[in-house]
């Protein structure tokens, strides 16, 4: 069964860079479009969600080549934590990197989160690296430690599609709130409550210096060349979350084994939800003999259809990424141990090496190595 081509994706093969969006709602298609400085402008209007980072896909097979700026996101219970930890690592990056505050974009998410974002021009980074996101993981660890700032998401640097964050001035459906600019000097003297009450409503004017009235930090610089190259020389790796895009890696046995879910959607197949069947579907069609595997975990379905089962195939590859642990959650699965399974999503069971705790680990590995160089040890 033939798929017709998506609307609300640019038509054709982009041979650019481009980046993905989306909608409001948790789990939905992922529309593809080509980047370029008037992308804002060029955005749906219904667009919520845009990726962080823009890519360029390998023609000969080989790792897609990514650009855009260092990000950062903080999370806490308390969301007053969350700014002190940002002043924290403010004055830090100003005493140890010469760093100038101005040159940081930040957020409120409208939520309990802060954004932040630092141009690429600041660590000479235009150009980008096929290793972008495993390079600002090696830099926010190097950074910021876990002892200075406890509120950071270490886990979200990722590769495929990469990281979505929610576009400025949009209202969130859960707070009915809007994510909003803030200039650098209400971060740092404003009180948080005087910044909450900015998030009730949408917020225009300029908030950050344009990007060419930036000046490099010869700081930042070096830490970008110094982590580049020592990735460069570590063995060869999964890229980051490289299960987000369409590819097909790992085995259906392996995620069978690991993951309750699966092992549920295949015992009780005769019985699935059919948001429990899609589930499963955009998970395991991601493995080796993907295909092959969703059929057979599908056919004891008692209205079971080649047809459908494939074009569901088809739909989870080109418009979604795999359904996450904490949506299979929310759909009333409680089959999930109770500290989760170290992934994001059942695929990334299969990817073992790529988990969150080993892209950590990873990351702190590489600072260490840096900051053992810069003191005359011994790195690796």
């Amino acid at each position: 069964m033939t798929i017709p081509p998506c609307p609300l994706c640019e038509p054709g093969p982009l041979a650019g860079f481009c980046r993905h969006w989306k909608v409001e709602r948790k789990v939905g298609a992922w529309h593809i479009m080509a980047d370029g400085p008037d992308l804002m402008q060029r955005l749906a209007r219904q667009a919520h969600f845009v990726t962080v980072l823009a890519y360029r896909p390998s023609s000969k097979g080989g790792p897609a080549h990514y650009r855009g700026p260092l990000y950062w996101e903080r999370d806490a219970h308390d969301p007053a934590d969350v700014l002190k930890d940002m002043r924290r690592c403010i004055e830090l990056l100003q005493v140890e990197y010469d760093f100038q505050p101005e040159s940081t974009r930040t957020c409120l998410s409208g939520g309990r989160s802060l954004h932040a974002t630092v141009p690429p021009i600041v660590m000479g980074a235009e150009e980008g690296h096929p290793l972008l996101p495993q390079i600002y993981a090696a830099m926010i660890e190097q950074l910021f430690p876990y002892s200075v700032a406890p509120t950071l998401d270490r886990g979200i640097y990722s590769g495929g599609k990469g990281r979505m964050w929610r576009l400025v001035n949009r209202q969130r459906s859960d707070t009915c709130r809007y994510k909003i600019p803030v200039t650098m000097q209400e971060v740092l003297h404003k009180p948080y409550a005087d910044l909450e009450a900015l998030t009730l409503r949408p917020r225009k004017g300029i908030f950050w210096p344009p990007d060419d009235e930036l000046s490099p930090c010869p700081g930042l610089l070096q830490l970008y060349a110094e982590t580049a190259s020592a990735l460069e020389r570590a063995p060869s790796r999964p890229s980051p979350r490289a299960y987000a895009g369409s590819g097909t890696e790992g085995d259906v046995d392996v995620l069978l084994s690991r993951c309750a879910f699966v092992r549920h959607c295949r015992d009780d197949a005769a019985t699935l939800s059919e948001p429990e069947w899609f589930a499963m579907v955009s998970n395991v069609s991601r493995c080796a003999d993907g295909s092959a595997a969703v059929h057979r975990l599908s056919e004891p379905y008692p209205t079971y259809s080649s047809q459908e089962t494939d074009a569901k195939i088809t739909h989870a590859l080109q418009d979604t990424g795999p359904h996450t642990c904490a949506f299979i959650q929310n759909l009333g699965f409680q089959g999930c141990p109770p500290r989760g399974c170290g992934v994001k999503a059942p695929i990334a069971l299969n990817h073992h090496r790529d988990s969150p705790l080993r892209r950590r680990r990873e990351a702190e590995d590489i600072a260490r190595r840096i900051l053992q160089r810069r003191r005359g040890g011994v790195a690796g």
